[in-house]
């Protein structure tokens, strides 16, 4: 009876050691097989990709390039610390207003007042000899900001049409412009009024721009202010050393 048990239990044994033999054998074929997936490890450094090589190569031929060109020459007094970029540089010419005003002309008014200022007789008033155009410059100034409806005698002749607005509530041209426009006109052709500055038709131009409709010939000359004064250009008189010394009038 115990060798019959013993040989079972032996037999048992056999068993359980021939399978976990065979489980052994798997996870070895396993591993063989992730090792084979893998690189073997290597003593030293990864090589660099290439192309991290020509970026370098090329930041660095930039680099030497630029220091070349902008390095004053390696010289120790090349750079000053308060060095300012703008201050040697010309100022920009500043258009005269009577030039600014004769473009303006030309691309807004010649059609309808021609280039000679004369107008078409019946249909568009002349603007040479007009005492609309040359006398009181807030006559004109109300015209220009807030346009002319309705009827107008001009030297003798009757009138009537529209003429636009060009301030805010039409063509919505500048301050400088509509300044440049009435200097033009008020000094060409025989002409010869004042001319009219920006900064004064920016004062009609804000006192008028709460106004929605045009003007009307009886209206244009009603309340009027001062006729503004213009301040007469000043120059430095230079020394011989070229510093100023005073302040003289030009007129």
């Amino acid at each position: 009876m115990s060798e019959k048990h013993n040989t079972d239990t032996n037999a048992k044994d056999r068993g359980s050691l021939e399978k976990a033999a065979m489980q052994d054998e798997h996870i070895q074929d396993v591993h063989a097989q992730l090792m084979r997936e893998k690189e073997e490890p290597q003593e030293g450094f990864s090589p660099v990709p290439i192309f991290l090589m020509f970026i370098f190569a090329a930041l660095c031929f930039w680099g030497g390039v630029y220091l070349v060109e902008h390095s004053g020459g390696y010289r120790w007094d090349a750079y000053s610390p308060d060095f300012n970029p703008s201050a040697g540089a010309p100022k920009p010419v500043e258009i005269a207003l009577f030039d600014r005003g004769a473009k303006v002309y030309r691309n807004q008014c010649a059609q309808c007042h021609q280039a000679d200022g004369n107008g078409v007789l019946g249909v568009y008033p002349p603007l040479v000899a007009s005492n609309w155009v040359t006398g009181h410059p807030q006559v004109v100034s109300r015209i220009l900001i807030n346009g002319l409806n309705g009827p107008i005698l001009v030297k003798g002749s009757n009138y009537n049409g529209n003429m636009p607005a060009f301030g805010s509530s039409g063509l919505a041209l500048s301050d400088k412009d509509i300044a440049g426009v009435i200097t033009y006109i008020r000094q060409e052709w025989g002409n010869s009024a004042s001319e009219v500055t920006e900064a004064t038709i920016a004062e009609y131009s804000d006192l008028y721009a709460g106004r929605s409709v045009p003007w009307q010939a009886a209206d244009l000359k009603e309340g009027l202010g001062p006729i503004p004064e213009l301040i007469s250009p000043m120059v430095e008189e230079l020394t011989i050393d070229g510093e100023a010394a005073t302040e003289v009038d030009v007129n």
